[in-house]
């Protein structure tokens, strides 16, 4: 589960609302329906900037579009009205707007090119938060069910209880993990810090490896700042849950050897990966990748590298999840995997003693696309899995416990997208971003003698070290908003050192 920083430097307020909607549905949601099946057990990532962000809301944040959203339309300038029927549009339209008959029609209304009334505007606020709520809100809360009722002519009384409602839900969210992480049912780990992709921090070099990417002309190398984005995210889980953190999700699956290491020196036990790492770990001058990938049973058993031990995620059956059953019906997609399943365990029984499905996912994209958020899936599929007298359920750390984990010798660089870092380097655009780092680190690194905010500059440069300001570089972004973020942070670390950014900074 991740979500970039969304305040601009400087800001107390956040500025799109993405953190506060997706707690509403999906990191409150996935807790609550695992809260619902006592035998069923999982791991649950949060990347540090997703966790101090879900802390503020909690402390009471507000952002941009909630500010939009509680403003009397009446009094809505221009501007405003056009963010709103623009943004507030961004919802799964099948499952959102095409099934409700009021949003339906302020969508044509927006297509249409009219004009939005008073009214309109009332309706567009509260219908979008209304969106947003997990089924067991619904199911919980009467006023909410009413409201959907209700369907139009909404009121500023409205508004408000929905927002209220969603600032009550976002409060329930620690307790309830705390609760479920006692219990021994969930483990939760963290992803470094700002989400940077690790191993081009800590050497840009690597991009050497793939010979059809181009290497940046100017070589970054900061292994310090992995263990900063480390720290910084056992901080933020420390002073939430009151004890350390033993797992990790590199940010998009990302390794290399030096990086493993510092796992390892930052305390970290284990960390989970793709299965193509594994393959590609595993080649030799005589055994290529599919050669190898055939060999699927060697993903059920865990790994070690230099002290660090490794799951390498079941590409097939986490991307069923995250983009083949949501066009199923839930009981027949569920009842497909529990197939899967018990095929693997019939192959692999024979070969390891203990063996593990290790499915590694997406914590709140996919369910949008499922029937109720989801929510009949996994209770089909946890209700098969409790009942099944095959399969079981682990946390990672518990797994590890019962199981002598395989040593490796080699740990191939890459990520869980290709195996590759593509996604991050190699394009003329993201090369430029990793030319701007490394033109202001050094700029930093000459004058922070100099610098009275050299906490606040460094802070920045951490931000942008992220890996989702390239991320939206190589995949399209309608909005421009990574764009217009990143380049806010690199202007103002000019500022506060004093320099004017060169003409090609926007």
């Amino acid at each position: 589960m991740h979500q970039p920083l969304y305040r601009y430097p400087g800001k107390k307020d956040f500025s799109p609302g993405w953190v506060r909607l997706h707690a509403v549905k999906d990191y409150y949601g996935m807790a609550a329906i695992l809260d619902k099946f006592k035998n069923i057990k999982t791991s649950v990532n949060f990347s540090g900037v997703l966790l101090d962000q879900l802390y503020d809301y909690t402390q009471g944040a507000q952002d941009e579009d909630l500010r939009l959203t509680l403003k009397n339309p009446r009094y809505l300038k221009k501007e405003e009205k056009e963010y709103i029927c623009e943004r507030f549009f961004y919802i799964h339209f099948d499952k959102y707007i095409r099934t409700n008959p009021r949003y339906l029609q302020l969508h044509q209304k927006k297509t249409a090119g009219k004009k939005f009334s008073v009214q309109d505007l009332m309706d567009l606020q509260t219908i979008f938060n209304l969106c947003w709520f997990h089924p067991y809100t619904f199911k919980k809360d009467k006023n909410l069910r009413d409201l959907i009722k209700k369907g139009k002519n909404y009121s500023e009384e409205d508004k408000k209880y929905v927002v209220d409602a969603q600032y009550a839900v976002i409060k329930k969210i620690f307790p309830l993990y705390a609760k479920l992480r006692k219990a021994g049912r969930v483990e939760i780990t963290v992803t470094p810090f700002y989400h940077p992709i690790m191993p081009l921090l800590y050497d840009t070099d690597v991009v050497d490896e793939f010979s059809y990417l181009k290497t940046p002309a100017r070589r970054f190398r900061h292994p310090e700042d992995c263990h900063w984005h480390l720290q910084r995210s056992k901080e933020i889980f420390r002073k939430i849950f009151k004890d350390e953190v033993y797992g990790s999700w590199p940010s998009e699956g990302s390794i290399s050897e030096g990086v493993a290491d510092i796992f390892v020196e930052e305390g970290f036990k284990w960390i989970g990966l793709d299965e193509g790492i594994l393959f590609r770990s595993l080649m030799t001058e005589n055994v290529n990748y599919e050669m190898i990938s055939r060999q699927r049973h060697i993903i059920y058993q865990p790994y070690n590298y230099h002290g660090l031990n490794m799951f390498f995620r079941d590409r097939n059956l986490s991307d069923a999840l995250s983009f083949t059953y949501q066009g199923w019906d839930s009981a027949f997609a569920a009842q497909d995997l529990m197939q899967h399943f018990k095929r693997i365990h019939y192959h692999a029984k024979n070969i390891y003693k203990e063996r593990m499905i290790p499915i590694i996912m997406d914590g709140e994209n996919a369910w949008e696309y499922y029937p109720e958020s989801g929510v009949p899936f996994f209770e089909n599929l946890y209700e098969f899995i409790e009942k099944s007298e095959v399969i079981d359920t682990a946390t990672p750390t518990e797994f590890l416990q019962t199981v002598k984990t395989k040593s490796l010798d080699r740990l191939a660089p890459g990520s869980w997208i290709n195996s590759d870092f593509g996604v991050w380097v190699g394009s003329k655009t993201n090369n430029r971003n990793w030319k701007i780092l490394k033109e202001l680190r050094d700029l930093i690194e000459r004058n922070k003698d100099k610098i009275s905010e050299i906490d606040t500059v460094l802070e920045y440069f951490h931000i942008i070290e992220g890996s989702d300001w390239n991320w939206w570089n190589t995949y399209s972004e309608a909005t421009g908003d990574f764009q217009t973020l990143f380049f806010a942070y690199v202007k103002e670390i000019y500022r506060l050192l004093g320099k004017t950014p060169p003409a090609s900074i926007k």
